[in-house]
């Protein structure tokens, strides 16, 4: 399901001293315009996580409530794709500081029961999302390298890791070394370490910042169950919906 193809969405008028970006997306619904910092760190993350499918900022819900039809703009709409035993999923995203939830609680409980009614007539499950939960290790690791994704990734560090340690956990430092070790230089052993990160093909505990001290393993492809290791999708799993 292609998100724009059945939704409208509202559009971000530009204010003065508003915040306004543009969020390069090769999600199907493509980039996306966001109104706040914390959307679009949010969008980085979501878009290089496994399983997501599609994304799309402030779509036009209509629900029907006490006989009267109503309309709900979330902040998101991010469409997941089925894995292995978890269903496809929706979830509608608000998007806010954590301060500005505890100081505006009340004002906010109006906006979010219409939210949870929405969400329901969709489907989906809705979700808030604060800036602790955002501004995480994640959020540079998925910038750092959400760049292997537009390419298929480049095997050798995983043929090679898989030859010498089978499954076991291995330092990007050692795993460089020993790419090294069988002739590959070490631009070209890190960039390729880093490409099958990227594609989940060696992992890695990506809620830690990535770098030469990270403990990578080969995948075991028999487990595809992706989701749940991502920090992201299990952060808004987890989130609170209230």
């Amino acid at each position: 399901m292609v998100l724009r193809e059945h939704f409208q969405q509202r559009k971000i008028e530009s204010t003065f001293g508003s915040f306004r970006s543009l969020v390069p997306l090769n999600t199907p619904s493509g980039p996306q315009e966001t109104e706040s910092e914390l959307e679009s760190e949010l969008l980085d993350q979501l878009a290089f996580a496994p399983g997501v499918y599609d994304l799309l900022t402030q779509p036009i819900i209509e629900y029907e409530f006490d006989g009267k039809r109503r309309t709900y703009t979330p902040d998101i709409i991010v469409q997941l794709h089925a894995s292995g035993d978890l269903p496809a999923a929706r979830y509608i995203i608000e998007v806010k500081r954590r301060a500005d939830l505890i100081a505006n609680a009340s004002n906010y409980a109006a906006k979010f029961e219409a939210a949870r009614r929405a969400a329901d007539n969709l489907g989906a499950a809705f979700r808030i999302m604060d800036d602790i939960r955002i501004r995480t290790p994640y959020l540079r690791n998925a910038r750092l390298l959400s760049q292997y994704l537009e390419t298929d990734p480049e095997l050798v560090s995983v043929d090679i890791l898989q030859d010498a340690v089978g499954h076991e956990a291995i330092k990007v430092a050692d795993a460089i070394a020993l790419m090294r070790q069988n002739c590959v230089e070490e631009p070209d052993a890190r960039a390729s370490i880093e490409q099958c990160v990227a594609w989940r093909r060696l992992t890695c505990d990506l809620s830690l910042e990535f770098g030469d001290h990270s403990v990578i393993r080969v995948r075991d492809l028999s487990k595809r169950d992706l989701r749940l290791d991502d920090p992201i999708l299990r952060s808004l799993d987890e989130a609170d919906a209230a």
